[in-house]
């Protein structure tokens, strides 16, 4: 599934290639993506709209439109956002026909293999779903003592909370695995029973993780491309994730994997406590 690192790199290079663009039809839909809109609506509305500004919050792509309208969309676990595309795509949900600002005409498309993924047409604001959300754990507003306290008194395993949106929002399985390696804590710990050194070590490399994969484009283990269908990086740089049976980088001990909240976990026992 595409996380902040995936999403932020496909947000920067359509807030670049969009730039000053204005949607000119919608030429392809696929209802049972849609949400807080209808395909009449989407088709009617849209069109004729500019963007002013393509944003993130955590894992979602808000793209502000003239008139105060609104596009949030979220990629699902297979989801690919691509600006003219030169291949014929077999899993493409949504077409969009736009006018650069040049006045050149662009094609947007929405491919999604497993139909997870999801776009919201709004007014006045982004998808009511986003205010559920937690801070952004890459750039967001939060410190060590805001993630103390979200975790002050938890017994659910640390990975757990990592994924849960509503504490920090962008961090998904891939990450939260590397982030609990490079910080050498166990995802069974509950999260009630970290130190405060702990504490301070796991908000430092939060924040460092994701870095990393924004520097490096993302992590294509799967089906992520950015927009011109080009993979990320970062898959050749993991430390944990999917390395079950595999030796440690750091200590040499054997990762092995576990089941937390319903995802595969891999993690070395030796060294992360």
């Amino acid at each position: 599934m595409p996380e902040l690192p995936e999403v932020e790199t496909v947000r920067r290079q359509l807030a670049e290639s969009l730039a000053g663009a204005r949607y000119s039809s919608v030429d392809q839909v696929e209802p049972a993506m849609l949400r807080d809109c209808t395909e009449q609506q989407l088709r009617v509305e849209l069109p004729g709209r500019s963007i002013e500004l393509v944003g993130r919050r955590g894992k979602y792509i808000v793209v502000t439109l003239g008139g105060e309208g609104f596009l949030t969309l979220h990629l699902g676990m297979t989801g690919q956002l691509l600006v003219d595309p030169k291949d014929a795509g077999a899993h493409t949900r949504f077409i969009f026909g736009l006018e650069a600002a040049d006045g050149r005409p662009m094609r947007l498309e929405f491919r999604d293999t497993r139909k997870f993924g999801r776009l919201h047409f709004t007014s006045g604001g982004p998808a009511p779903r986003l205010a559920a959300l937690g801070p952004d754990a890459w750039k967001g507003p939060w410190d060590a003592g805001y993630l103390a306290d979200r975790l002050s008194g938890r017994t659910a395993p640390i990975k757990a909370l990592l994924l849960d949106q509503r504490h920090l929002a962008g961090i998904g399985n891939i990450y939260a695995d590397e982030i609990l390696w490079w910080s050498e804590l166990s995802p069974l710990r509950p999260g009630g029973t970290l130190s405060t050194a702990e504490v301070v070590r796991l908000a430092e490399e939060i924040p460092a993780r994701l870095g990393e994969g924004v520097r490096l484009l993302g992590c294509s283990v799967s089906d992520f491309v950015d927009t011109a269908g080009k993979e990320g990086d970062f898959q050749n740089w993991l430390r944990a994730y999917a390395k079950q049976g595999q030796e440690c980088s750091r200590c040499g001990g054997t990762l092995v994997r576990v089941i937390i909240a319903g995802r595969g976990t891999s993690y070395c026992p030796d060294c992360q406590h």
